[in-house]
């Protein structure tokens, strides 16, 4: 018995050129690897983030190049939004959350935070696509990504991968 692992993406390609790669991957690895990536500009603007995860590796089915690009647009719109503080947490279960006290985000704002080229008033010269780009690399996971902004615990993006993808057997 032969274990396969059929990805149904792929032909899934990111910004129409990159075929995705689906690999095993820590994201414990990739999340340290981003976050090494921004800590610098992130103390910079007077932002230490505060950094939880465990210390299992959290194996998840991705395309490591793509992932490292979604962490690096959650981390970009932190440097551009927060208000000095960023909270990341990787649990156990491979839930990310990226969490910071921006100013909080009306109802509208919200539900178009993933639309192509929208941006929210204080975002100054952004496209408004790095949310968008995020959210279609997730999608082709069959993650999930969502945004939750209130002003007692201000913006939170939870980011949730499947353990598996589509795991079959397969007899010789």
């Amino acid at each position: 018995v032969i274990l396969k692992a059929l990805d149904n993406m792929k032909n899934c390609y990111v910004s129409g050129m990159e075929k995705l790669v689906f690999e095993e991957i820590s994201l414990n690895g990739v999340l340290e690897e981003s976050i090494a990536a921004y800590y610098a500009a992130l103390t910079e603007k007077g932002i230490t983030p505060i950094i939880s995860m465990p210390e299992e590796k959290i194996i998840r089915r991705l395309d490591k190049a793509a992932l490292s690009r979604i962490f690096a647009n959650l981390l970009n719109n932190a440097l551009k939004y927060s208000d000095g503080d960023l909270e990341i947490t990787l649990e156990k279960t491979g839930e990310i959350v990226f969490a910071n006290t921006a100013a909080s985000l009306g109802r509208v704002e919200v539900e178009r935070m993933f639309d192509r080229f929208y941006t929210v008033e204080n975002a100054g010269k952004s496209t408004g696509l790095g949310l968008s780009i995020a959210k279609w690399i997730i999608d082709a996971h069959d993650g999930t990504i969502e945004v939750l902004s209130r002003p007692d615990i201000g913006t939170r993006f939870t980011v949730t991968f499947p353990r598996k993808m589509n795991i079959v057997m397969e007899e010789e």
